[in-house]
């Protein structure tokens, strides 16, 4: 009775294509019931005999199931034959197909096998149609016909795939090379379009060994190349590829500068006669180490309060949840005025409340991971928050902490009240815990520092610099979790609507805010509102989040949406087509190179046959038809259904540099 329903599954030849229904639906609609899994797996066209109009892949098959799969085949072959001669007497006109143009590996698949073409059924069975077999005068004036472009894309075609099996780094040489030398500057410009930094601890070594075996000139030839790459190369592709969490890094760049200006052109009435509340800075990191830095980036900010979900997820990784919250709770704490309250269980409300932080730091006494000494608790925890912030700028405050340590009577207050009330576990030192709490609460960063923290939180733990999973995915979603509570005090219910994200801030103008999965923000701005947060970074992060539509119940369309968030897929040819063609007309080198690394047919032609190269000759895009055919490999002698070259169509649109730019390649390919 167990083994049912696989019997039935192994008998039925057609469950071989186990896929959900809609996309078998799509799969239909487009290829007219071809085999899903072999379009999935293009690899394995290698291994598939073509025999005439058929294929031959069940060799490995079960010989039972290829009778069946025959047998049905020939009811359905003896169907098409009687619905033919009924309809053979009504002329239908014949046009094009419209997938004449289509690529040799996305042809329609005949599904008819060798042996039954041989019983005497000339029926051919395409994907989205039964069509008879032609007159022999009809045939003969098709074959005879001029298809230029159809039987160009056959050879460019097989030029590409030829393409793909040669190395990374020369096809990633020849997208920049001209006259077979690259320049250096040119290319880690191109790369840091997509947000990858020159100082990127990644590919930082790649640029400094470049750049000392440049030539005078600034070029390197593709031997130095390669060698300078090694290693390398995959992550240089992800990001020309557009394979980052934001693909289109350039756009990104320009909305926020936009926010970033209209933000800092906002003043309160209290910051008019006040030059250092003017002072004003945003970092954005994301979980592929993409970074946008704007403002004042080097003036230091103190954590404060950003340091006590910091102690609180290093307690939690440490301790583990269930045991720190014995002493702490995860309520909210705008429902209580008084710091003198606790839960009706006797501990604290939330660790971002002065008592719960004052209980979190004492438990990191008890963790066995961090040293013994009280005087290296400290530089436990900054190296912690160290390598959150891959090594960047994090230090302690000395000035802060003895202005912090003078101003401590409300703390000793507070662990007072705490230890009447036996919050505290067995065997803490009072004065060390709360020196312990000024010390990481003195700790000052910068917004670049910042940024790359909250992107490691963002990350689940793990910093995307270094690749160092610091903290644990457990600790870190709980400590994003009480960052959602009650990180922007009483107003985190008011943020929490607007954004639906994960932030906190601090009374010295620091706001750090953390979009899981995507990137860590970090703003700063000293002007604060009666809620004690910063009113500049709260307005720019309510706005960001709006403009990119980041928050949790926001209905990503396409029409609205700026980025595309791991939206990296096995597009459709028309697709590719549509958006080479697209990057062709509006002068996009960068895209057309993205796509070009993508493995995208810059040869792949629309229904009347232009390819990109006839598009930017019609526009004139001299960039464009430089990097097709210099670079691409881009066939200049491709015609469209018209009969025309892209040197005509810059001629019909008198574009005079254009045409003297294709007559030269025309020359060039003559003489050679």
């Amino acid at each position: 009775m167990d083994n049912t329903p696989c019997q039935d599954k192994e008998d039925n030849p057609y469950l071989y294509f186990q896929r959900t229904p809609s996309l078998r639906r799509k799969w239909r609609k487009r290829y007219g019931g071809l085999d899903g899994n072999k379009l999935l797996e293009p690899n394995q066209e290698e291994d598939i005999k073509e025999n005439g109009l058929g294929r031959e892949t069940d060799q490995g098959r079960n010989p039972v199931l290829m009778k069946r799969t025959e047998t049905q085949e020939h009811v359905y072959l003896w169907i098409v034959c009687v619905f033919l001669k009924e309809v053979s007497s009504v002329h239908v006109p014949r046009s094009t197909p419209r997938n004449a143009f289509q690529t040799q590996s996305q042809r329609p698949v005949n599904l008819v096998n060798p042996e039954s073409t041989s019983q005497g059924l000339p029926i051919l069975i395409s994907n989205a149609a039964v069509k008879p077999p032609l007159p022999e005068t009809e045939q003969e004036r098709q074959a005879s016909s001029p298809q230029p472009w159809h039987n160009l894309s056959r050879e460019t075609d097989a030029q590409h795939g030829q393409s793909k099996r040669r190395p990374a780094a020369d096809i990633l040489f020849d997208s920049f090379a001209s006259n077979g030398r690259l320049n250096v500057i040119t290319f880690f410009e191109a790369v840091g379009s997509s947000g990858v930094q020159r100082s990127d601890p990644r590919i930082r070594d790649c640029y400094f060994q470049m750049r000392k075996l440049q030539e005078a000139d600034g070029t390197v030839d593709q031997t130095t190349f390669q060698r300078c790459v090694t290693g390398f190369v995959s992550l240089i592709l992800k990001a020309l590829q557009g394979r980052f969490v934001i693909p289109d890094f350039s756009t990104f760049t320009e909305e926020t500068q936009k926010l970033f200006m209209k933000c800092k052109q906002l003043f309160s009435v209290k910051e008019m006669d006040s030059a250092a509340n003017a002072k004003w800075a945003v970092s954005i990191c994301t979980v592929d180490g993409q970074r946008l830095s704007l403002g004042d980036l080097t003036e230091p900010c103190i954590l404060g309060e950003l340091s006590w979900p910091l102690v609180y997820g290093i307690a939690v990784d440490q301790l583990g949840s269930d045991y720190v919250h014995r002493y702490v709770g995860v309520e909210e704490a705008s429902k209580y005025e008084s710091l003198f309250t606790l839960t009706k269980q006797g501990i604290p409300h939330s660790p971002l409340v002065e008592t719960g932080a004052i209980i979190t730091t004492s438990l990191l006494q008890l963790a066995r991971g961090l040293c013994t000494e009280e005087e290296e608790k400290y530089e436990s925890v900054l190296n912690v928050v160290r390598r959150l912030c891959n090594k960047e700028h994090a230090n302690l405050n000395c000035i802060s902490y003895q202005s912090m340590r003078k101003d401590s009577i409300s703390l000793h207050a507070l662990s007072f009240f705490l230890q009447e009330k036996k919050c505290f576990p067995e065997g803490v030192d009072l004065n060390g815990c709360l020196d312990l709490m000024l010390q990481c609460a003195s700790t000052e960063v910068t917004c670049e520092s910042g940024a790359a923290l909250a992107a490691s939180l963002a990350n689940g733990g793990l910093c995307a610099l270094s690749g160092d999973q610091v903290l644990s995915p457990t600790a870190t979603r709980n400590m994003l979790s009480i960052m959602q509570v009650a990180g922007m005090k009483d107003y985190s219910r008011i943020f929490h609507f607007k954004t639906s994200i994960p932030a906190t801030s601090s009374k010295s103008g620091a706001v750090l805010a953390v979009v899981p999965g995507v990137l860590g923000i970090m703003c700063w701005s000293p002007g604060l509102d009666s809620f004690q947060n910063s009113w500049k970074a709260v307005h720019f992060c309510e706005e960001f989040i709006s403009t990119f539509q980041l928050h949790s119940f926001d209905i990503r369309t396409p029409f609205r949406q700026v980025l595309s968030y791991r939206q990296w897929k096995a597009e459709s040819e028309g697709y590719q087509i549509m958006n080479v063609l697209l990057a062709a007309y509006k002068g996009d080198v960068l895209s057309l190179r993205r796509y070009f690394l993508s493995g995208v047919n810059v040869n792949a032609v629309d229904y009347d046959g232009r390819s990109a190269l006839h598009v930017a000759a019609a526009k004139g895009r001299e960039e464009v038809i430089r990097f097709l055919v210099e670079n691409t490999g881009a066939c200049y002698s491709l015609r469209d259904r018209w009969g025309n070259t892209a040197l005509q169509e810059a001629m019909r649109h008198s574009h005079g540099p254009a045409v003297q730019l294709l007559k030269k390649y025309e020359e060039q390919h003559v003489t050679l």
